[in-house]
């Protein structure tokens, strides 16, 4: 993912419009807090904004040209290069600074993220990272469990932020998902961020209520918005070689995030789609031990993370707005799950808009039960089955081998 300049930011035109004035004017702020939905570009945004503030030709150049004054020896300096076409508001692309920056190989640039795992391999992870980003142009960061921007990351950091920059004007600092710091960190970095400086902070986050208020209080608000759903269908056709059915389905899982739509394109998500939906059956026909037993090898007795879980929720609320959406009159086109069309307009007959209300809303509780400490195999369970329109068992004694009274 080579750092790309603030004019080819993807669908974010009011965040692009705001950096781009910020640099034009020259007049930088100490802290900048870029937040949004996950997977909407905050984080190539913000590495974009630091290439063009290190940009040799633009708000990088010095305040004031000193070619051809006398040096303090007397002799004069070798004359300024040649000037080039360079945009006001943006990285030039063509100077030294610029290819440095776009490879994140420039030194006044830093740039920390989470890692994981043992403290001893910290150092090959954000190399390796780092060459990930550089030879994939869509490459999406996936975090593993306990993620955490360590604290040797910082203390390394704050021990350069004593000195001058090494080539440009000013440092830049990047901190992707900066909701990820422990707190005596974050103290830490208010101290840096007040004090004045040659350091601009760049800080991303999809979740701004963990960062502490005084983080957020001391530094401009930068929003992303959610991406529309054909613009991602497109970009999946265009950049990512996706067949138009693969992308129409991802576009409508992605939930607005580009990021999220990469990831799911290599899990094949008609095949998850039809597992996720086969759970139905055996609800719909009110077969109770079936289902269970659907529910567990869905779960791979405890081996299915909640993610998948949730994936497996989203499906069946995408299934429900087709309903809703072939029952009103949409045509095939505008139908997600359209290679099963047929089946849609069948069961969309037997529903109206308040039964796919009652449905959702079952879902949405399923959702919040999968994230909480809910047992995931009994949330799935109960969820479906009042999807299915009733409660399994309501209004009947538990069977038993033997009378109740026989015992």
């Amino acid at each position: 993912m080579p750092v790309p300049r603030l004019s080819e930011l993807f669908q974010q035109p009011d965040a692009s419009r705001f950096l781009r004035g910020v640099v034009a004017s020259r007049r930088f702020g100490t802290a900048y807090l870029f937040h949004g939905p996950a997977g909407v570009g905050k984080g190539t945004a913000a590495l974009a904004f630091a290439r063009a503030m290190l940009c040799d030709r633009g708000a990088g150049a010095p305040a004031r040209s000193l070619a051809g004054e006398p040096s303090l020896f007397g002799a004069p300096e070798p004359p300024a290069a040649p000037a080039i076409d360079a945009p006001a508001d943006d990285a030039c692309g063509q100077c030294e600074q610029c290819r440095k920056a776009e490879t994140l190989q420039h030194p006044d640039l830093k740039f920390l993220f989470p890692v994981w795992g043992e403290e001893k391999i910290q150092g090959e992870q954000i190399a390796e990272t780092i060459q990930a980003m550089r030879d994939d142009p869509l490459h999406v960061f996936q975090y593993e469990k306990a993620s955490s921007i360590r604290l040797s990351q910082t203390r390394e950091l704050l021990k350069e932020l004593g000195y001058r920059p090494y080539e440009a004007e000013r440092r830049v600092v990047v901190v992707r998902d900066a909701d990820r710091m422990r707190e005596d960190q974050y103290s830490a970095m208010l101290k840096a961020i007040e004090e004045p400086g040659m350091t601009v902070w760049i800080l991303t986050t999809s979740r701004p209520s963990r960062l502490p208020a005084t983080i957020r209080s001391r530094t401009q608000k930068v929003r992303f918005a959610a991406i529309a759903e054909p613009e991602i269908r497109r970009f999946l056709e265009t950049r990512a070689g996706a067949d138009p059915h693969s992308s129409t389905l991802l576009a409508a899982l992605a939930s607005g995030s580009l990021g999220r739509a990469l990831m799911l394109r290599f899990s094949e998500p008609g095949l998850l789609r039809n597992n996720a939906l086969s759970l139905l059956d055996p609800a719909l026909r009110r077969d109770g031990p079936g289902l269970w037993r659907a529910a567990q090898a869905f779960m791979s007795y405890g081996r299915t993370g909640r993610e998948a879980l949730k994936l497996m929720v989203e499906f069946h609320q995408l299934w429900l707005r087709d309903l809703l959406r072939a029952r009103y009159g949409a045509t095939d086109d505008e139908l997600v799950n359209r290679d099963r069309k047929d089946e849609i307009r069948k069961a969309a007959e037997k529903v109206d808009a308040t039964e796919v209300r009652r449905r959702l809303m079952v879902l949405e509780e399923m959702m919040r039960s999968i994230e909480g400490n809910i047992s995931p195999d009994v949330a799935l369970f109960s969820g479906l089955a009042r999807v299915a329109g009733s409660r399994m068992g309501e209004n009947e004694w538990p069977r038993h081998d033997v009378d109740r009274w026989s015992y």
